[in-house]
């Protein structure tokens, strides 16, 4: 379980978000109260639904010599938005004491490649990724003994 996470007030606003966010993997805020509990999370995704009209299509995107700007645009006019009102706030999580197995599955069927770990009272702990799970089977490896790991540099060849 990672437990350097991105937080963010309900009362962030979107420029911040979206500066928190640059630098994270996975790309995601999780927004919490004063005692940590989560109330929601607002990921990258999230973020460009917000300044890209419902209209926008890919035809309509090929248009415009000047994306750059326009999206620049469309951040000044949502720079008021705040996490409060970008979060979702319907999400899956999983409790410290579910197994891995548990873990990959709610990931597999919900289609999130992270879910936040809360204890019962919703205080956020940390989350758990698909990477995070794959690394734990291959740390599983370890005990395994064979000769070719399939490992090659193909510049020698």
């Amino acid at each position: 379980m990672r437990t350097k996470l991105v937080l963010a007030k309900p009362d962030c606003d979107y420029k911040s978000l979206l500066c928190k966010i640059a630098d994270a993997v996975p790309r995601l805020a999780y927004v919490v109260d004063e005692n940590y509990k989560l109330l929601g999370i607002v990921s990258a995704v999230d973020l460009l639904k917000v300044i890209l009209p419902s209209y926008m299509n890919l035809s309509l995107a090929r248009s415009f010599t000047d994306g750059a700007d326009f999206l620049q645009k469309q951040v000044e006019r949502v720079k008021d938005k705040c996490a409060g009102d970008i979060m979702v706030k319907n999400f899956s999580f999983l409790h410290p004491h579910h197994q891995l197995l548990k873990a990959d599955a709610m990931i597999a069927e919900r289609g999130f490649n992270t879910l936040p770990v809360i204890d019962e009272d919703g205080k956020l702990l940390g989350e758990i990724t698909r990477l995070d799970i794959l690394v734990n089977l291959v740390n599983n490896c370890t005990d395994y003994n064979i000769d070719d790991k399939g490992l090659v540099d193909i510049s020698l060849l």
